[in-house]
């Protein structure tokens, strides 16, 4: 099987460089057909180290090395530690057997990671190469509660162009919605994207820019070919254009609190505001944003398909022949009960349950709490091996 990376790299060999099969193949050195299984694959595979990477030489010593350098902070700049001063000390203090080129490695990436950066983002961006993305927290009056919602806001950065929708969450789910949402509002994709440090696609911070996403994130973004950029922990200014439309939608858009029986009636308004605001003038030009996009989306990437926006959890079924998602149980067809091997396929708005790589079960998401959805159909061939209990067949919703 092929690795993730090189799937990657297939895709964007073809889609953004148009390199054909036959020369993808003579290039990489693999036949036609690996090509074609690579560039079809909506479910791209993706690599899981067995165990984090470890250094048995310098990990033991690091955290000895950082208390030094933090207490040399305090010290007299001609009395701080030079890398092989600490080597020195590793040798004679505790042992260490390790070279000074790798105390020096150490050293350096400590400091760069200390270091705050003097740089910033420029303004000015070529068309399609930068979008933003970030969630704003809102309240709406839906059905006359009060109701804390999520603004999913994604802006292109040279055009200033904006896509803003309401979800009733910031789970996986949504994030992939919302960009498939956003991706068809501009007619295309960003090249590069940036984003703060949010869970649902980074798994762990690691040293300078380096990320560990989520498999799920990875996935989705290479499918789509754009470019992940994460801000430094805490710097969400490295994000400003799109912060500064959180506070613009909230300001011009949802002010007063929108009344609404439901999310899509707010949505379908969103959208009308994301079209009136191409008559908005970009900064430090005389050109609107509406002119600026038709230049913009010449060079966005093309959508070359759709891929599913679901979360995926693992369930079991139990003797009732419900699944537990959340705070609610969904049914299947009761031949499926007792089985501990399903998947839960989460969209926004449904819920899918597969088993055995197929799709048993499709029920509409309830965000109610302690709910029962059943399908009747689901237990007809109960009722009719049971057929002097009738009165007991559930309803279709309770």
């Amino acid at each position: 099987m092929l690795k993730m990376a090189n799937i990657e790299l297939i895709r964007k060999l073809h889609f953004k460089e148009g390199r054909s099969i036959r020369q993808l193949a003579k290039d990489l050195t693999l036949s036609r057909q690996t090509i074609r299984k690579a560039l079809q694959q909506n479910e791209i595979p993706t690599y899981q180290r067995s165990k984090p990477v470890t250094n048995p030489v310098i990990d033991p010593v690091k955290p000895i090395i950082i208390r030094w350098l933090t207490d040399d902070e305090t010290a007299p700049l001609k009395q701080r530690h030079s890398a092989a001063q600490i080597h020195r000390r590793l040798v004679k203090e505790y042992g260490f057997k390790g070279g000074e080129s790798t105390v020096r490695r150490f050293v350096r990436q400590y400091k760069q990671l200390k270091e705050t950066p003097n740089s910033s983002i420029p303004l000015e961006f070529d068309p399609g190469e930068f979008a933003q993305f970030d969630w704003g927290e809102i309240i709406v009056l839906l059905n006359g509660i009060e109701t804390k919602v999520m603004l999913f806001c994604m802006r292109l950065l040279y055009s200033r162009k904006i896509f803003v929708k309401v979800f009733q969450h910031q789970r996986q789910e949504a994030l992939f919605q919302g960009h498939a949402d956003a991706f068809d509002y501009f007619g295309g994709v960003p090249k590069t994207i940036v984003y703060d440090n949010m869970k649902t696609a980074v798994k762990k911070v690691l040293e300078g820019t380096k990320r560990e996403e989520q498999e799920a994130f990875i996935q989705f973004r290479s499918y789509y070919l754009f470019d992940a950029q994460f801000c430094a922990p805490a710097k969400g200014n490295e994000k400003g254009q799109v912060e500064k439309l959180v506070q613009t939608a909230r300001a011009q858009f949802l002010v007063p609190v929108p009344q609404v029986s439901d999310l899509q009636v707010l949505n379908h308004y969103l959208l009308e505001q994301c079209d009136a605001y191409e008559e908005t003038y970009v900064p430090k030009t005389k050109e609107q944003v509406g002119e600026r996009f038709l230049q913009e989306k010449q060079q966005l990437l093309p959508i070359i398909g759709t891929h599913p926006c679901a979360r995926k959890v693992r369930a079991s079924v139990n003797s009732l022949s419900l699944v537990n998602f959340e705070t609610n149980a969904y049914s299947v067809p009761t031949r499926y009960a007792g089985r501990k091997d399903a998947q839960i396929n989460a969209y926004v708005n449904h819920i899918e349950i597969n088993i055995d790589g197929n799709c048993v079960a499709k029920h509409e998401r309830s965000y109610e709490k302690l709910q029962e959805i059943f399908e009747v159909d689901h237990y007809l061939d109960e009722l009719e091996r049971k057929p002097k209990y009738p009165a007991c067949a559930p309803s279709s919703k309770s």
